[in-house]
């Protein structure tokens, strides 16, 4: 039923209109409009791409509408971004036959920055708030050994 409909079988008093009917209007009201292009995180900077030396980075896309790299991203006085990333991957000790996928967070400035550190193009992501000239080493997730090599995407939550 559209809120039209509803609207009309209310004024024009045709017919009974339950009582979840009616709720569901109502709450559909009151409810915030949904926005677009919002994170669950917040608001974040445009996506910076990485990977382990064994694959290449993703091709730039010629469709973006983020301009340069790191816009929106928080920067040093010199213009250089904060946060840099460096992945890394380790066979687990107890079976070299699996290995972890870490990312070395370093933040080279003074604030806390928060981020998203995702395998690249999934939704499969950790969060790292990184203080003020600190490095913090995570696991992005596991593999088999044949899958050493990814590719990752971050943003800073702003």
């Amino acid at each position: 039923m559209t809120k039209a409909t509803i609207l009309n079988s209310i004024s024009a008093g045709s017919g009974p209109i339950s009582v979840v009917t009616l709720a569901v209007f109502i709450l559909s009201l009151l409810s915030p409009q949904v926005r677009a292009q919002t994170s669950a995180f917040g608001r974040t900077s445009p996506p910076i791409y990485g990977g382990t030396a064994g694959l290449p980075l993703p091709p730039a896309n010629p469709f973006s509408t983020s301009k340069g790299g790191s816009g929106g991203s928080h920067t040093t006085s010199s213009g250089q971004a904060c946060i840099k990333l460096h992945p890394t991957v380790a066979p687990q000790r107890g079976n070299p036959k699996i290995v972890n996928h870490d990312v070395l967070v370093v933040n080279a400035c003074g604030q806390t920055i928060k981020v998203v550190v995702c395998y690249y193009q999934t939704s499969n992501c950790i969060n790292v708030s990184v203080g003020g000239y600190q490095k913090l080493e995570r696991t992005l997730g596991i593999a088999p050994a044949s899958m050493a090599n990814f590719r990752y995407e971050y943003r800073e939550i702003l």
